[in-house]
């Protein structure tokens, strides 16, 4: 799941919807057919593929690369037609130690209170700090869905910022949009503090493409924050330092047609295979693309579709969607319109998760009907579900953007469960619903078994039922 392209993910709740599972032999053979033990057993395999590549399988890495032939080569021994859609993308990473200091304060470690965003500049700065709009006090919870900080546009920035160290709050914007601002006020440098992160738990968001980023951009801890507040307010001098790398790397989308099934009409199922650049990527992305494995698996042994099934293990989505962006830019007019609806699969088995349904405010005409075949799913296995609108967070968004019915499921990242939600669908209140996400601990261990289980048989009906044309999305 991309972090930080969004100022924040709505997770309000929405009621169940009331229609009724659809009778379909095909969707209930490929539902039961699904076997949780074969996608851990995947899972594995990328896990053992991360930890011969530097922990990591980013895209542009050979642990991507690894992964991207594991996943083709399984693909093509189960009859699909498969191919590697390949494109050039930016492969970033921080060079050595980097470093913050505060005359007289406390000494913060960069893999645990602060951290280059990705596509961030290099830089050395000495300068004084300037805190716009910084609230000591602001509660973590509400920043997770409603971003309340400042600097989203120059006009938000003072003459004093010229020159210094500017700090914000995430703001209800991109993050690149911050770093701009700053950058357009001639401040040195930028930090945002994110006031729900605590030493130990130091995210990466993207800002989406190098292009036009010339200074240090900086993610930090709510400690970290208060501390550069206090120096903001002493006029003290504060030292910045690090060395970032933006290279071009090729990638590949692998992209696998189901034997059989109409052409014309396509059914794609997608996921991002990619993980960050900081860990393993296990629940994030390898629950959702390992599912989906499972699910191609399963399909070419119940039999052909009456339509295409589409398979999609997306690259790049950690860093801005490219490997999906990439591939829509790619279509003509008549291969969109064959695209009868997009389900797009990333996180599926959140350690303190839940089960969640997308419904995105701006998706296309279509979705909404996904969404009711999603709860309907779930609500004959018996089991609760909302729905969340996660907008530009993950690889439907291009799909949306092109006018093609999109919907999904979702178990959560860093949002924090509340107490509603902890008796709605068990776990731990005021925690995080994937305490590991997008860090090196995010390993075969920290998936929750029975919610992917849950979550990937939903996966397999739905896809059944649309398989088989026993449901079809009027857009």
């Amino acid at each position: 799941m991309l972090a930080g392209l969004l100022a924040a993910c709505s997770t309000t709740a929405a009621p169940v919807g009331t229609a009724t599972p659809v009778a379909a032999p095909f969707a209930d053979r490929l539902r039961d057919s699904v076997s949780v033990d074969a996608i851990a057993s995947d899972l594995g395999q990328l896990e053992t593929i991360a930890d011969g590549h530097d922990g990591i399988r980013a895209a542009g890495t050979a642990g991507y690369d690894a992964s991207a032939s594991f996943v083709a080569q399984t693909l093509r021994d189960l009859g699909y037609r498969v191919t590697l859609d390949s494109f050039t993308l930016p492969l970033f990473s921080e060079v050595g130690t980097s470093l913050l200091e505060i005359p007289g304060g406390p000494s913060f470690d960069p893999d645990r209170d602060f951290r280059a965003m990705l596509f961030s500049a290099s830089g050395d700065v000495q300068a004084r700090v300037v805190a716009v709009g910084f609230d000591r006090a602001a509660v973590p919870a509400e920043y997770v869905a409603h971003p309340q900080g400042q600097g989203c546009s120059g006009t938000e920035l003072p003459a004093s910022v010229r020159g210094a160290i500017l700090l914000v709050q995430p703001g209800p914007c991109f993050r690149r949009a911050q770093a701009q601002a700053a950058q357009g006020a001639g401040a040195a440098a930028i930090v945002i503090a994110y006031p729900q992160w605590e030493p130990g738990f130091v995210l990466r968001p993207t800002l989406l493409t190098p292009d036009g980023i010339t200074i240090p951009v900086v993610g930090a801890t709510r400690s970290v924050g208060l501390a550069l507040d206090d120096a903001a307010m002493a006029g003290t001098m504060v030292h910045l330092a690090m060395t970032t790398s933006t290279v071009q790397r090729t990638a590949a989308n692998v992209i696998a047609d189901s034997p059989g099934g109409d052409s014309n009409e396509v059914v794609m199922l997608g996921g991002h295979l990619d993980s960050v650049i900081d860990g393993p990527g296990i629940n994030d992305n390898g629950s959702g693309t390992m599912t989906l494995l499972e699910i191609a698996r399963r399909l070419a042994a119940v039999g052909p579709p009456a339509v295409t099934v589409r398979f999609a293990f997306w690259t790049g989505e950690e860093i801005g969607l490219y490997g999906s962006q990439h591939y829509l830019q790619g279509l003509d007019a008549v291969d969109r319109g064959a695209i009868e609806a997009y389900l797009n699969f990333d996180m599926l088995g959140s350690p303190n998760g839940e089960r969640l349904v997308y419904a995105d405010a701006g998706a296309a005409a279509g979705s909404e009907q996904v969404t009711t075949l999603f709860e309907a799913a779930f609500r004959s296995a018996g089991l609760t579900s909302e729905t969340i609108d996660l907008s530009g967070s993950s690889d439907h968004y291009p799909f949306e953007q092109a006018g093609i019915p999109t919907g999904g499921l979702f178990s959560g990242a860093n949002e924090i469960k509340s107490s509603i939600e902890a008796q709605r669908f068990g776990g731990e209140p005021d925690a995080y619903l994937d305490a590991c996400y997008h860090r090196p601990c995010d390993r075969v261990d920290n998936v929750d078994r029975t919610l992917l289980e849950q979550m990937a048989r939903v996966v397999a009906y739905v896809t059944g039922l649309l398989a088989s044309g026993a449901a079809r999305i009027h857009g």
